[in-house]
């Protein structure tokens, strides 16, 4: 009987600790990673898989055109949260779970909201700028405006969004959230306001992107949305390049429709020399770091790694996306 096998298909930057080859093989579990980038590396490495494994947000692999190479694979599971880069449609009709670990990124993830909200607020990144330059001068700069009782608006009230308003809940602001999927009441159980999204925009001086990239969420945030935000409000991006139309939000910026933006995510990075983003004195950037802590890259490897074992162990996975898919006969 052939050996259970993980084909690590896209991992661009992190390290794969020993850990992750050991634990594997002590379970006799075929463990192969390779970054693949065309359908005859994924023929290569990933057609006799049992579970396909992603580390990254690159998308091109797990698409409709490439399924049938996939011959023995029940399970894709992607490494934290979104998984906007993977074909549901195509995995759901082929029988193949959509798995991945969301608890993972959310205690780094929301405090990465909040600390490019306070940095962008107090304007931190260009005060850095200027005394680098050998400017000291406390108007240069100036604060945008102050956080304690702030009107804030969140978008998504999913586990993030919830962590995000519990650890802003000391600087007793106002907090409006928008989530056509959750009910009223649970949002006042944290303390915030379930209201549409016109009124969020209109009323909240500071704006969180905290919702998935869905097909119903690309350019949620585009020219319409950004005319109706306050002229003094700041809009945080720390979700998914997608949500927020970019060349919109350069045009608000330009224009004064809204004061400042604090974005982790792009959708062409990294900022080369001459890009235009890099005009923008009132924009504070990110990586696309948010979701990590101190502990990488253990943390990118930990949960999805205990999930896969489970699964080998003919387990269902505990985060299941496509929960319409039939799963295959291999899990129990």
């Amino acid at each position: 009987m052939p050996r259970f096998k993980v084909a690590l298909i896209a991992n661009d930057i992190h390290p794969v600790p020993d850990w992750v080859y050991e634990k594997f093989r002590k379970e006799d579990i075929d463990f192969v990673f390779h970054n693949c980038h065309s359908r005859e590396e994924l023929e290569k490495y990933a057609s006799d898989a049992d579970v396909i494994f992603i580390s990254s947000a690159r998308g091109g692999l797990v698409i409709e055109e490439n399924m049938d190479i996939f011959k023995k694979a029940v399970c894709v599971i992607k490494g934290g949260s979104g998984t906007d880069n993977i074909d549901r449609k195509a995995c759901t009709e082929k029988g193949i779970i959509i798995a991945h670990t969301p608890e993972d990124p959310t205690e780094p993830a929301s405090d990465h909201f909040i600390a490019m909200l306070f940095s962008a607020v107090r304007q931190i990144a260009n005060q850095d700028r200027l005394v680098r330059k050998g400017i000291w001068d406390s108007k240069a700069a100036m604060p945008f405006g102050l956080l304690t009782g702030a009107d804030v608006g969140i978008i998504g009230f999913g586990r993030i969004g919830r962590k995000i308003i519990e650890k802003l809940s000391g600087f007793k602001m106002n907090i409006r959230v928008f989530d056509p999927n959750v009910s009223n009441e649970d949002i006042l159980q944290v303390g915030a306001k379930k209201v549409s999204m016109e009124e969020l925009l209109k009323r909240s001086r500071y704006v969180m992107v905290a919702c998935p990239l869905l097909e119903e969420t690309h350019n949620l945030i585009g020219e319409k949305q950004l005319k109706m935000m306050r002229k003094d409000a700041i809009l945080v991006n720390v979700a998914r390049a997608g949500i927020v139309d970019e060349d919109s939000l350069k045009h608000a910026l330009r224009e004064k429709w809204i004061s400042a933006a604090a974005i982790d995510v792009l959708g062409e990075h990294p900022l080369k020399e001459g890009n235009e983003w890099l005009e923008f004195e009132n924009v504070t950037f990110s990586p696309h770091i948010a979701g990590y802590s101190g502990d990488y890259p253990d943390e990118i490897f930990r949960t999805p790694v205990e999930v896969i074992l489970d699964i080998a162990r003919g387990k269902m996975p505990p985060w299941i996306v496509n929960r319409e898919c039939k799963a295959s006969d291999f899990i129990a």
